[in-house]
């Protein structure tokens, strides 16, 4: 069971980095004026979320996979919670990847430029990160743990 600073400590050593500070960097790059910052923190903000919904998972024993398919793997699972609240945050995830996409390999697509759009995508982030990280601990944690290996036997992905 997670949650003691040794417990911790292993999990970063496992990731190497704490995805949450992805978050740091968006906030600074959509605060410049530049199409390349605001794209990149686009970017940024969707791979904190992401990263934050991989460590969760794998924290709650489920398998993401680590190629494309990782995306989906996160979202499917979050969206099979059975808690509102998180299911949202994975609809909003989605949402977030949908510009990531657009961000980072749609250039002539200059929507997603708009630096006021650019800082409430990274709010949206943030607070996807702050829904998942209440899920790591309490009645919570066990409620979105048996909802999502409930969806898992029913799908075959156990």
């Amino acid at each position: 069971m997670f949650g003691t600073l040794q417990d911790e400590t292993l999990l970063q050593y496992h990731l190497g980095m704490d995805p949450r500070e992805f978050l740091k960097v968006a906030s600074e790059l959509v605060a410049g004026a530049t199409p390349a910052k605001i794209r990149t923190g686009i970017s940024r903000a969707y791979y904190a979320a992401h990263n934050a919904g991989v460590e969760v998972l794998t924290e709650m024993g489920c398998t993401i996979e680590k190629g494309p398919g990782g995306h989906g793997d996160v979202r499917m699972r979050l969206n099979n919670s059975g808690d509102p609240e998180v299911m949202s945050a994975a609809s909003k995830l989605g949402d977030l990847q949908s510009k990531r996409i657009k961000a980072d390999y749609r250039l002539e697509n200059t929507d997603v430029e708009d630096q006021k759009t650019a800082q409430a995508d990274v709010e949206v982030a943030k607070r996807i990160v702050q829904i998942l990280d209440a899920c790591r601990s309490g009645s919570k944690k066990t409620q979105v743990i048996e909802a999502i290996r409930d969806w898992e036997r029913k799908v075959g992905k156990t």
